[in-house]
């Protein structure tokens, strides 16, 4: 035991040393585009623990059209002389954009050129990458998009092609402040702000903005209009990420303190002429001046540019995460071993779920059942059946690494869930002494060296269930699980996915170490009272086995068989019996819980045989009042329930789309599987509210049932990211899912019909 041990432990200490160092295009992402028909910007996003050396860039034009100026390099930060043998290198971190300024041929128009960049950096940790050299086809547009070589920012506010509405700002500037001061320390708004547009092609255009230190721009205030041709369109512009703070003049607003560029899309321009008029304002800091609205008219050349290409849909209003994207993005932004704490945290929170209590009577059972009457026997057994349940996790993170597949779909197979069913029902019946279920004496005295006899098939039970109920029971794809699956699949790093989810097992067994350890201690001594704990821990064995059938059998056989089990375990716990004078207050209490139980439990099959579905209110909607003489009647259950269409395919999905296009309808996909507990709760509670099925009635709603899990729901799966259900996806009129508002788990039915305005809202933009 010492040896294997001592082995988990150099294994938890080995990933550091491989899955840290991330592969260079993660390191350094890096983009190059044009922002005018003279300049190419390059920007790199550099992974924290890394950095670039600024001696080690260099440019190269593979095209004998254009010549690179001199690159403009932003100031950068000085490496410790103690870790370059004393020299001082320049390096840069986290962010970096470069400008470089293209002097082209005579020819004005559009052209395309082959960027060569070569740049080289290192980690932290002490590894230096190769020189990484990259090549990037670059469109450059019509010189008569905009004035020559844009390469300074005093240049481009002199030559732009631009006409603007605005006022002076010198005489804006003595309106605000009226002091020579203010005015001979500020700047002028085409200073402050350098503006220029472009087209990329004849379905984009490029604002791009280079703003000076201490100023800052509206995001709100950002606005394009197109003047000809009148048939154009512009859709909506793309927004970087701003800063929100709370303005003197505006109140909390969403600000750009640093060079932005917003990608604008235009349809139905069908000549080689586009003008459009941008307006923007913004204020400097230091000074406290705010300049007035600027107007800024730019008439572009479409000639010679390349066809629209896609661009990606965004939205400026800010984006909500849900909580698998939230756990997805503080896994992206963490080191290894803060990945670990996260997931550790997470199982702690998973831990607390109603899908992960079924796992405290199996734990509990199986102390009972194997005599855990000692403090130490009751947390070896806790202890083995929580990091044997560590370690199914830490499998599953492990095959979600090395494949990206979701293991838990092929394991929650019906025919499963059936096996799985049986096994739980042999448990009880073990618990109800009609055998003992124990190894075979050949495999037991082979494990005599490790254990005695009847100490090895205690833990080796308490393992392999701690392995079924985490496959089985665990599992329900909760917003956390599936954000670190999800995550876990994108990065293809399987010791990472086998670490983290084995955190993850061990932080979401601590509360089942706890309980199972004191339940140990609590139990008294053994003696005639185990008999009735067996008896009483089998009963729930068959609830266990009950509820994990309900996943593929019908509500109706579930209603019956849960009837059944409790009228049954209420005569046994004397419900029907007599009471005696002597009998003390624990027994008066137990047969009152007896009685409890045959009454629900004939509650539920009278429910049941009326027409009812319903698990915890089996007479809801049955009885209902006459309309002539208010005398009460008997009468099939209302409904109201959302009426799904089902689809199977990707290819099923797309004609959904397309008919909800027609009729200027959202969509909403919901991802369902008999199997699945939480899809019950959301089809029984959150699609059958009133106010969920008024709400969606303008919407249209198609379900996916991946109950069988067959190659077209798998594929289905894989193209939209989803982990498993429940999952709700929504998209807009024009066919777009809408990301942020994906949900990843159950929802109750008032914060749903909240989610839902949020969702119309959207959709009508």
């Amino acid at each position: 035991m010492r040896k294997w041990l001592c082995f988990f432990l150099l294994w938890l200490t080995l990933p550091p040393a491989f899955a840290d160092i991330l592969p260079s295009d993660d390191a350094f992402k890096f983009k190059a585009e044009a922002i005018s028909p003279n300049t190419i910007k390059l920007s790199w996003d550099v992974a924290d623990g890394y950095f670039l050396y600024k001696d080690r860039f260099s440019f190269n034009n593979k095209s004998d059209n254009a010549i690179l100026g001199a690159a403009n390099y932003p100031k950068a930060d000085v490496k410790d002389p103690a870790d370059t043998s004393g020299a001082n290198t320049e390096i840069y971190r986290k962010q970096l954009s470069i400008e470089i300024p293209v002097e082209r041929s005579a020819s004005p128009n559009a052209i395309e050129l082959v960027l060569e960049s070569k740049f080289q950096g290192c980690a932290d940790a002490g590894m230096c990458y190769p020189p990484i050299i990259k090549e990037t086809p670059i469109s450059l547009a019509a010189l008569d998009n905009k004035a020559q070589a844009p390469a300074k920012p005093e240049t481009l506010a002199a030559t732009a092609n631009t006409q603007s509405s605005a006022k002076p700002s010198s005489t804006l500037l003595k309106d605000i402040k009226g002091t020579s001061n203010a005015k001979s320390d500020a700047l002028d708004a085409d200073e402050a702000f350098v503006f220029t547009l472009v087209a990329v092609d004849k379905g984009t255009l490029n604002a791009h903005w280079s703003i000076q230190p201490d100023h800052h721009l509206y995001q709100p205030k950002i606005k394009f209009k197109v003047i000809e041709p009148k048939d154009a369109k512009l859709g909506a512009a793309i927004f970087p990420k701003g800063e929100q703070i709370d303005d003197e003049y505006f109140g909390k607003i969403d600000v750009y303190g640093k060079d932005i560029d917003v990608r604008i899309p235009v349809s139905g321009a069908t000549g080689d002429k586009l003008v459009i008029e941008t307006q923007y304002q913004g204020c400097a800091d230091k000074t406290g001046i705010c300049y007035e609205p600027q107007v800024k008219t730019e008439t572009l050349s479409l000639a010679g540019l390349p066809a629209a290409r896609s661009v990606a849909v965004a939205t400026t209003e800010p984006v909500v995460l849900n909580e698998q994207d939230k756990l997805v993005q503080q896994l992206e932004d963490s080191t290894f071993f803060g990945k670990i704490a996260i997931m550790f945290g997470a199982g702690l929170l998973l831990a607390f779920t109603p899908c992960i209590f079924p796992m405290i009577p199996i734990l509990s059972g199986i102390i009972a059942g194997y005599g855990g009457s000692s403090s130490r026997k009751a947390f070896l057994l806790s202890i083995t059946y929580v990091v044997a349940g560590a370690f199914t996790y830490a499998f599953i993170g492990f095959v979600f690494g090395l494949f990206g597949q979701n293991l838990q779909t092929i394991l929650q197979h019906p025919v499963t869930f059936g096996l799985m069913a049986a096994l739980f029902v042999a448990l009880a019946l073990s618990m109800f002494g009609f055998y003992d279920l124990q190894l075979p004496n050949s495999l037991q005295s082979r494990l005599s060296e490790i254990s005695n006899k009847q100490e090895s098939g205690s833990f080796i039970g308490a393992a392999i269930m701690g392995v079924l109920s985490t496959l089985i029971v665990g599992p329900c794809a909760g917003p956390v699980l599936a954000g670190a699956l999800l995550y876990i699949a994108q990065t293809k790093d399987y010791l990472l996915g086998a670490t983290a989810l084995f955190s993850m097992g061990i932080g979401l067994g601590i509360p089942l170490l706890l309980i199972g350890t004191s339940a140990g201690h609590l139990l008294p001594r053994a003696g005639a009272w185990m008999d009735t704990v067996k008896a009483v821990f089998g009963i729930i064995m068959l609830g266990i086995a009950i509820m994990m059938l309900d996943r593929v059998v019908s509500r109706e056989i579930t209603m019956v068989s849960t009837g059944i089990l409790l009228v049954a375990s209420g005569v046994y716990m004397g419900a029907l019996d007599k009471i005696n004078h002597d009998v003390g207050g624990w027994g008066r209490f137990w047969k009152s819980l007896g009685m409890i139980q045959l009454f629900y439990g004939a509650l539920l099959l009278f429910g049941v045989a009326a027409g009812s579905q319903n698990l915890w209110q089996p007479l809801k909607g049955v009885f209902g009042s006459s309309p002539s003489n208010n005398s009460i009647t008997l009468q099939a259950p209302q409904t109201s329930k959302l009426i799904f269409k089902p689809i199977h395919s990707m290819a099923d999905l797309n004609n959904a789309l397309e008919e909800a296009k027609k009729a200027n309808k959202p969509l909403m996909l919901d991802f369902y599987a008999t199997w699945c507990t939480t899809c019950k709760d959301m089809e029984h509670k959150t699609f059958a509210d009133p106010r969920v099925v008024k709400a969606l009635q303008d919407a249209v709603v198609v379900q996916a049932d991946v109950s069988d899990s067959t190659p077209e729901h798998r594929d289905l799966m894989k193209k939209l990211s989803v982990i498993g259900p429940p999952t709700v996806i929504f998209y807009d009129k024009q066919g777009q899912e809408i990301k942020q508002l994906r949900l990843v788990g159950p929802m109750p039915p008032t914060q749903f019909t909240e989610h839902l305005n949020n969702f119309f809202a959207l959709s009508n933009k």
